[in-house]
C-alpha cells in the first residue's frame, strides 16, 4: 500500500503576488488543501505527499521563499519516524544535553533558496558535525557557513544560526547572469518601477528621459522612428539606468543590523546605490527591514 496516498506535506509560502503562485500549482495539477493566510506575504497549505517533488520542481525558479512546516495524515507520524535512524536514542541524548548545556540542536529548518537545495547543504553540515540531536557552538556554526559558501559555489550568502534548540538555515542562490542583447527586440520596456537614472539610445527612439518616474512595462526606448515625416520601424539598441527600490526582510537577534544588510545585498543581483536597515521586535526575535534602492540597467 502506498502511504503516501493518505500523508500530505504542508509549507509556509513567502513572496508576493501568492494568487499567481496559487493558480500556476493548479495549473499544474497541484491539488492544495487549506489554503490561509498567514501574513502580508505569507500563506500555508498542504498538498498530497505524493506532489511533494512536482511541488518542488514548479517553485525552484520563482521568487518565493518556500519552507516544509510539517505533516498531515493517518502515516504522517510513522513516516516521520522512519525517516529518523535511531530517534528515540537521539531524544534521549537531547534531553541530557538539555540539562548538561544550552548547545544542543532538536532541529535543523532551512529558509530561502535552502527550502529547495537543502540537500546540498546537509552533506557539509554532517561533516561539520552538525545534525539533529547534536551539540555546537559558535565556532562550529562559524566553521559550516565558511565550508558551504567554500564547497558549494551555488551559493552567494549562507547563514547558520541558532535560535533556542532550533538550527535555522538560509542559503541564496547567486544571482544569473544577465541575457546577451537582443538587437532583434522593437522596444526595451521597463522591468520594474523606479526613475530613470540615465539613457543611452545608438538606435531607435526615446520615449523617457533622465529624471522620469516609469512604471514596469513602460516603453523606455522605441524602435519606432521618424525620417522626412515617414514613420520605420527598427530595432533598439540602448541602454537604461534604473533607481528602484527593493525590499528584504531578515530576522535574526538584536544588533544583527550588518548581517541584515549582507542579506540583502546578496539576494539581490543589482548594483546598490544606497542602503537603509530598519529594526523592529518580533516576539523573541527582531525583525529587519533593509530598503536597497537599486540601479538597475535596461538593455
Amino acid at each position: 500500500m502506498d502511504k503516501n496516498r493518505f500523508r500530505r506535506s504542508v509549507f509556509r509560502v513567502t513572496g508576493l503576488n501568492r494568487e499567481r503562485l496559487l493558480n500556476l500549482l493548479r495549473r499544474r495539477g497541484i491539488v492544495l488543501y487549506d489554503v490561509r493566510e498567514t501574513g502580508e506575504k505569507s500563506m500555508e497549505f498542504s498538498l498530497p505527499a505524493r506532489q511533494e517533488e512536482n511541488f518542488f520542481a514548479i517553485t525552484a525558479s520563482l521568487c518565493y521563499n518556500v519552507e516544509k512546516i510539517g505533516e498531515r495524515g493517518a502515516f504522517a507520524l510513522p513516516a516521520r519516524l522512519l525517516k529518523r535512524t535511531g530517534l528515540l536514542l537521539g531524544a534521549a541524548a537531547f534531553v541530557l544535553g538539555v540539562c548538561l548545556g544550552a548547545g544542543a540542536v532538536f532541529s535543523v529548518d532551512y529558509y530561502g533558496s535552502g527550502a529547495v537545495y537543502k540537500e546540498r547543504a546537509e552533506a557539509v553540515l554532517e561533516s561539520c558535525g552538525i545534525t539533529p540531536f547534536s551539540f555546537v557552538n559558535e565556532k562550529t556554526l562559524e566553521k559550516a557557513e565558511t565550508e558551504i559558501l567554500k564547497r558549494e559555489k551555488a551559493f552567494s550568502f549562507v547563514s547558520v544560526k541558532k535560535r533556542g534548540t532550533r538550527l535555522k538555515v538560509n542559503l541564496v542562490l547567486s544571482p544569473v547572469p544577465p541575457d546577451i542583447v537582443d538587437t532583434e527586440r522593437t522596444a526595451l520596456v521597463s522591468p520594474v518601477s523606479g526613475v530613470v537614472e540615465s539613457i543611452t539610445v545608438l538606435r531607435g527612439a526615446a520615449l523617457v528621459q533622465a529624471g522620469d518616474a516609469v512604471e514596469a512595462g513602460d516603453t523606455l526606448i522605441s524602435g519606432q522612428t521618424e525620417v522626412k515625416e515617414e514613420i520605420f520601424e527598427t530595432y533598439v539598441l540602448g541602454s537604461v539606468r534604473i533607481l528602484a527600490e527593493e525590499i528584504y526582510e531578515y530576522r535574526g537577534k538584536d544588533g544583527e543590523e550588518d548581517a541584515a544588510r549582507a542579506f540583502a545585498e546578496a539576494q539581490t543581483e543589482h548594483e546598490i546605490a544606497e542602503i537603509a536597515v530598519y529594526k523592529e521586535r518580533a516576539g523573541e526575535e527582531f525583525l529587519y527591514t533593509v530598503k536597497a534602492l537599486c540601479r538597475i540597467t535596461v538593455k
